[in-house]
């Protein structure tokens, strides 16, 4: 239909001038090699799992994600928190957090819910409470004796703020004894 119209040209464009061919079978056979496959069905794109695996850089990302991910576990089964054990069939957590100018401590004790048998039914507990401060030296004891049940129980205490960074908790109960560490939140 077009293909007689002369188009006008700058001096010398004439002969470096694209034609354009409107019959598509034409212009796939004279574009180069990668597009010619892409219309055969050749260069698809990979799905599923496939494309983690199937090229070079896609396997390099695959293996660092990997190693990223088990790097994490190892840190985090390795430097376990402190601030949490489990005497017999009880739970303790200890939490500490600073609010205006003074230092809150709580040491929760939960049954475990998993377990029938109940053996702290009303047994004593005494917890010694070691406050350190920002020197790393021992600032002030105090002693707490409670007894336990099988319910929830929160032991608490508070002390004014003198650069405390961290809580100590000892925990003896019958012959067992564990120690807790917390830092303040702040």
């Amino acid at each position: 239909m077009f293909e007689d119209v002369e188009e006008g040209y700058f001096e010398g464009e004439k002969e470096n001038r694209i034609k354009f061919l409107y019959n598509r079978e034409e212009r796939i056979a004279k574009a180069p090699q990668n597009v010619q496959d892409y219309y055969k069905g050749g260069m698809r794109p990979q799905t599923g799992l496939k494309i983690f695996y199937k090229n070079k850089s896609n396997r390099f990302i695959l293996i660092t994600l990997l190693f990223f991910v088990a790097f994490i576990w190892i840190y985090n089964s390795l430097n376990k928190n402190r601030n949490t054990c489990k005497i017999e069939n009880m739970y303790f957590e200890l939490q500490a957090f600073h609010f205006e100018e003074e230092i809150f401590v709580t040491l929760k004790a939960k049954p475990d819910s998993k377990s029938k048998e109940v053996i702290f039914y009303n047994t004593p507990i005494q917890v010694e409470f070691l406050f350190i401060n920002n020197d790393n030296t021992l600032f002030q004891k105090e002693q707490i004796a409670e007894t336990l049940s099988t319910e929830e129980k929160n032991i608490r205490t508070r002390i004014t703020d003198y650069d405390i960074i961290r809580v100590d908790a000892v925990i003896k109960i019958n012959d067992t004894e564990k120690e807790l560490v917390s830092f303040v939140k702040r």
